[in-house]
């Protein structure tokens, strides 16, 4: 078993499967800068009532708000490296980001020729957790590709011409996003005690509470940061009690 779990890790880290994966994450890049040329393109012809000083404002949010996210996909791929190679941790999480989704797919590949990911692998299992990762995200490709092109007519029958309705629709939306997401954690920190789980979580809302009052009263330009700062305010204080 020792002997297969080297050779699996060998040729999962092998630069052969290096080079096949940077092509996917060169792609994924590539198409970045695409879509971000063609947003600042987009506002400087006019087409949507954007200035460039407010491209630069919204960029800067986003890649703060991002901070805080990536930790989990950090630590996540750690552990992905560690059992299934260091190409294919790289290549997925960059192509989907879904850390716990790409560490589901695995153990589920891995799982069904009766293995663990906490365990040794054999080359089987690691392809077949290969082959169920990449699966995996076909269905929400084919959901773009299909209704990607007609949510501007649902957005339309859902709004109208009353933009305050589809404010309050997306407010509830993203409302219910992460509350479905919170709500995992919260159920499992309670039934286990776990008090650092609920620290944390407690200390990202009051801290949310705290940025957004600041921004409304006081410093109007914390606005954009407050979700990321957030998220981070919650992620330290998680680390320093775990």
């Amino acid at each position: 078993m020792k002997t297969e779990n080297l050779d699996a890790l060998q040729i999962a880290n092998s630069p052969a499967i290096w080079a096949l994966c940077a092509v996917g994450v060169v792609l994924v890049f590539v198409e970045t800068v695409m879509f971000f040329r063609l947003a600042r393109k987009t506002a400087r012809d006019g087409i949507v009532d954007l200035s460039a000083k407010q491209c630069t404002r919204a960029v800067r949010a986003g890649v703060v708000s991002a901070i805080g996210p990536s930790f989990g996909v950090f630590i996540v791929m750690i552990g992905l490296i560690a059992v299934l190679g260091g190409p294919i941790a790289w290549m997925r999480l960059s192509v989907i980001g879904g850390a716990t989704t790409e560490l589901t797919a695995a153990q589920v590949g891995v799982s069904a020729l009766g293995g663990d990911l906490s365990d040794a692998l054999t080359m089987e299992q690691l392809s077949n957790a290969w082959w169920t990762m990449s699966i995996n995200a076909c269905g929400w490709l084919l959901v773009v590709w299909i209704l990607g092109s007609r949510m501007e007519k649902v957005r339309q029958r859902i709004g109208g011409s009353d933009e305050r309705w589809l404010s309050v629709f997306s407010s509830a939306a993203t409302l219910g996003i992460f509350g479905a997401f919170n709500s995992e954690y919260i159920v499992t920190a309670v039934q286990s005690a776990d008090i650092s789980v609920i620290i944390a979580m407690v200390v990202s809302a009051v801290a949310m509470g705290i940025l957004m009052w600041l921004s409304k009263n006081k410093l109007k330009w914390l606005a954009e940061y407050c979700l990321g700062i957030a998220m981070l305010a919650g992620i330290l204080v998680g680390l320093a009690i775990s």
